[in-house]
């Protein structure tokens, strides 16, 4: 004997080892393009900000001066004393680097300058100002150093880049004359010669042309800032999105088959449409819509081999998410296929099927229910384009009626003759109705609208009317349009 599970432990199984595959790229690639609007706006929006800053920000230039800095040492030979340049020493550039920007140096440049103010604080401000627009650094591989320094004027950074060079060469003078002081006269004279020399190679010029990045440089990666994060929040709202997007989740949810996607059906509360109208189905053989109502007929009535009536409920997890359309549109799918089908309009709140075919005046089932009508036949309006039967909701009182009680079991055994009969039924959200009428319904077919109801909304009204749950035959996606970007991409589809 086959094990039956009922459809909560389906869902906590599937929960327990989710598909790992609802995640990889190509699910990336339809939640950002799903967002494109998104990715667009982040571009559009940082490049909009970058073009307000290049046109605000300030003009900047920046001219260099380039020290040649040796280590020269005194050597003797006998009687002879004479100079040569010590051996290549990695750190001796570094340390005449740090030197160059050293504070005793750039108080240097600012008090001939008078760059900085004689407080103490406003001193320090200007000479970290002052250090913000250096740059010091050796050329490659020689005893080359270049000093830089970027200011808003041409003339202001040729100074400054030049006043650098010559203070740090005066103080490489006047420490080499201060290591000097105690040696004899002789060798003094020629201890001034030794250590550190540096000599101008080339000076500052007050540059010609702006150094600031170039504009559209800035506009281009800041647009690609703004769209890689437009692609970053598309993919966290499309993760945070816990609705039905694609007839796998809807399956893993509801522990039944997702019969498949039907694209943008009209709702029945929104609609005039007559039913002649709706037996367009009949002209679109072939399309997804065609497809999902095909499989849902075939899955849910097995109609060869059995003889006694069928009996189908279509609810919707919410109002409004069109499945009084797919309920008629799944009895014409049924009538075209040669079966005897009453469609019968259960909806005590909202009896949108009665008033699509404009039936709202005429009397059906609550008057046969309540007794007012003994005679079902006679309530019973055929369509003779379609072949449909079509049983209203009929004329209710003041107060609600209740249809699952009373003469309901009657009722069935009066439409003996039918192959199929098609309740359409509240939405989950009157539990009371579902849970009557699962008493006397056979199946039940679940119609969600896609980006609609989440996942845990869903699975709480199942688990509140645990009879409909363990009677459901399947679900519908309803207004599932594919994405347009995708109808070339095979491999999308999937």
């Amino acid at each position: 004997m086959l094990e039956t599970r009922h459809p909560k432990e389906l869902l906590i199984q599937q929960r327990v080892a989710p598909d790992a595959s609802l995640y990889d790229w190509r699910w990336m690639i339809r939640s950002a393009l799903k967002r494109l609007w998104l990715i667009i706006a982040g571009a559009l929006l940082c490049a909009a900000l970058a073009v307000g800053y290049v046109a605000l920000r300030p003009a900047q230039y920046t001219a260099s001066a380039v020290l040649t800095i040796t280590n020269l040492r005194l050597s003797t030979s006998g009687e002879d004393a004479f100079f040569t340049e010590s051996q290549f020493d990695p750190t001796f550039l570094e340390t005449q680097i740090e030197t160059i920007g050293s504070t005793p140096v750039i108080s240097s440049v600012l008090q001939t300058l008078k760059l900085g103010g004689p407080d103490a604080s406003n001193q320090q401000s200007a000479i970290k100002a002052l250090r913000s627009g250096l740059a010091i650094q050796r050329l490659g591989q020689s005893n080359l150093v270049e000093i830089r320094y970027t200011s808003r004027t041409p003339q202001g950074a040729a100074n400054i880049a030049n006043e650098v060079a010559r203070a740090y060469m005066a103080k490489q003078e006047a420490d080499r004359s201060e290591a000097v002081q105690s040696a004899s006269g002789w060798l003094r004279d020629r201890l001034r010669e030794a250590g550190p020399k540096a000599q101008v190679m080339s000076a500052a010029a007050p540059p010609i042309d702006k150094s600031n990045p170039r504009g559209i440089v800035i506009i281009a990666l800041a647009g690609i800032v703004g769209a890689a994060g437009g692609f970053v929040a598309a993919l966290a709202l499309a993760f945070l999105d816990r609705s039905f997007r694609r007839p796998e989740q809807l399956a893993s949810v509801t522990g039944a088959e997702c019969f498949g996607v039907i694209p943008s059906l009209v709702d029945a509360g929104s609609s005039k449409r007559t039913l002649p109208l709706l037996s367009e189905v009949a002209d679109r053989s072939g399309t997804p819509e065609w497809q999902a109502l095909r499989l849902a007929i075939v899955s849910i009535f097995p109609f060869i081999g059995v003889p006694h009536t069928k009996s189908l409920g279509v609810t919707s997890a919410l109002p409004g998410e069109g499945k009084t359309v797919v309920a008629a549109k799944l009895a014409l799918h049924a009538v075209q296929m040669g079966k005897r089908v009453l469609l019968v309009d259960a909806q005590a709140y909202r009896p949108e099927l009665s008033k699509l075919m404009q039936h709202s005046g005429r009397q059906g089932l609550i008057d046969y229910l309540e007794g007012r009508e003994r005679d079902l036949a006679a309530l019973v309006v055929h369509d003779a384009p379609t072949g449909l039967d079509v049983l209203p909701f009929g004329q209710a009182g003041k107060t609600t009626p209740m249809p699952w009680s009373g003469r309901m079991e009657n009722l069935l055994d009066d439409v003996t003759s039918y192959d199929v009969v098609v309740f359409d039924l509240p939405p989950l959200d009157a539990p009371g109705d579902l849970r009557a009428s699962a008493r006397f319904i056979a199946s039940f077919l679940l119609v969600v609208e896609a980006g609609r109801v989440s996942d845990e909304a869903l699975t709480a009204a199942l688990s509140a009317i645990p009879s409909v749950w363990e009677k459901l035959a399947g679900s519908i996606l309803n207004r599932c349009d594919p994405e347009p970007v995708f109808k070339w991409l095979p491999a999308f589809k999937r």
